[in-house]
């Protein structure tokens, strides 16, 4: 009895949605491979009316200067009533906008999601007054994230 209890947990453990913060920066684990996550999240971008403004494949990069390293791919994407919004408050922030993803495979082979805490930008910039902006951001992309990575 105990034994199959034992199983039970690390199946539930196993099913749980593994999620990091580390500072400003969120990390996702995928059961995808580094292209089909990309994928996925970039047809629930377009489906939210969301734009995508460039997808870059660093793995491609690196190999067209003769170089080697995982999968590993970005996305660059926004909405401009969200963008515009704090940017009203501080034009500065603009140097994080539009925001992206970032979709990896380690050095363990391991694919992850990452992306930057949208409420990180009231510690550089005058932003605080868009708390709800950032809230709405915040939110989307938690679901789109977890959505694209399962």
């Amino acid at each position: 009895m105990k034994k199959n209890y034992a199983k039970l947990i690390m199946l539930a453990l196993i099913a749980i949605p593994l999620t990091v913060s580390a500072g400003d920066v969120i990390k996702k684990a995928s059961g995808h491979s580094v292209k089909a996550t990309m994928n996925k999240f970039e047809k629930l971008i377009k489906s939210k009316g969301l734009t995508v403004f460039a997808r870059f494949d660093h793995q491609e990069n690196a190999s067209g200067v003769n170089m080697k390293m995982n999968e590993s791919e970005v996305l660059i994407f926004g909405n401009p009533k969200g963008g515009t919004v704090l940017m009203q408050n501080d034009p500065a922030v603009a140097l994080d906008l539009p925001l992206r993803v970032a979709v990896y495979k380690d050095k363990n082979g391991k694919v992850w999601m990452s992306y930057h805490n949208p409420q990180n930008l009231k510690d550089s910039y005058n932003v605080a007054t868009a708390g709800k902006v950032l809230n709405k951001i915040e939110g989307a992309l938690d679901k789109l994230t977890t959505a694209a990575t399962h």
